[in-house]
């Protein structure tokens, strides 16, 4: 009788052990958990502008909020929301860039989006400029009209490209104070002449063509060296150099910063030319940042 009292001492001894060991471990779990929600909220409550939130809707696609304040602009069926770290966020302002083209149905070589029946062209050239410069919070407004839309309803040649694309940028420069322009077309010349290779990577060679038919082109000079300079700093041979015409305005007259950029030619492919123009959005931040434009 002894040894039974014995042992059921024993168990409920266990017993409650068993039970207090459970009983911290729910209380430590939802003490963790209620600082880390209590984080989350004082972390809102201050509004850190040096958080991205990410934000997921009812139907699952991800939104980007720049500001705490953005989120009374969304819709408030959310169904999670992430904070993840701290970082410096790109403010997109007014636009300060403005891709055009004057020659807008110039091609490039097919593969790799014929499959899709897309052919690339200098408008997709621009498209993927617009993206690149965006990441880096630098807003740009590209040219979408028909050029040669322009040119029949004015009873135009080929030309009046110049005088079409100038028609179109001033009706957007009565919009915004464009800091830069860009005159995007696609070189004639043989891919032999246009392809570049450094590492396992293919480019398309990239030429700027300067103007000295206006009285400040001395100022667009500047801004062209400075293209060039930075592709031989870094891809030496990548850049054909600068063309200087003295026939034609190319109206860079209307900017101190105004350039046409001939990239690539008909033989290189879209992957080519987007290899360049990422390096080019490189440069224009920096010639952007360094000019406080």
């Amino acid at each position: 009788m002894n040894k039974l009292k014995f042992k059921n001492k024993n168990i409920r001894l266990i017993v409650l052990i068993v039970s207090f060991l459970i009983f911290m471990y729910v209380y430590i779990f939802i003490l963790l958990n209620t600082n880390i929600i209590f984080k989350i909220i004082n972390r809102m409550n201050n509004k850190y502008e040096s958080d991205t939130i990410i934000i997921y809707d009812d139907l699952i696609n991800l939104v980007k909020i720049n500001d705490y304040k953005d989120i009374k602009q969304i819709n408030t069926t959310f169904v999670n929301t992430e904070i993840i770290e701290e970082k410096e966020i790109k403010i997109i302002n007014d636009p300060i860039v403005y891709i055009y083209n004057t020659h807008d149905t110039e091609k490039y070589y097919l593969p790799f989006v014929s499959d899709y029946s897309i052919t690339p062209s200098v408008k997709t050239a621009s498209l993927i400029l617009k993206d690149y410069l965006n990441d880096y919070g630098i807003e740009a407004v590209i040219q979408t009209k028909s050029i040669n839309d322009y040119l029949k309803k004015n009873n135009l040649d080929y030309k009046g490209c110049y005088e079409a694309s100038r028609h179109y940028m001033l009706s957007e420069m009565k919009k915004y104070d464009f800091k830069i322009l860009i005159d995007l077309h696609r070189d004639s010349v043989k891919r032999k002449y246009t392809l570049y290779e450094k590492g396992n990577k293919r480019y398309a060679k990239i030429m700027f063509v300067l103007t000295t038919k206006h009285k400040n082109y001395k100022k667009n000079e500047v801004f062209a060296n400075y293209l060039n300079n930075y592709f031989n700093a870094k891809y030496k041979g990548l850049s054909r150099g600068i063309m200087k015409r003295k026939d034609v305005i190319f109206n860079q007259d209307l900017s101190n910063n105004a350039i046409l950029i001939e990239l690539g030619g008909i033989g290189n492919t879209l992957e080519e030319i987007n290899n360049t123009l990422k390096i080019l959005s490189e440069a224009l931040n920096e010639y952007i940042m360094e000019n406080n434009l």
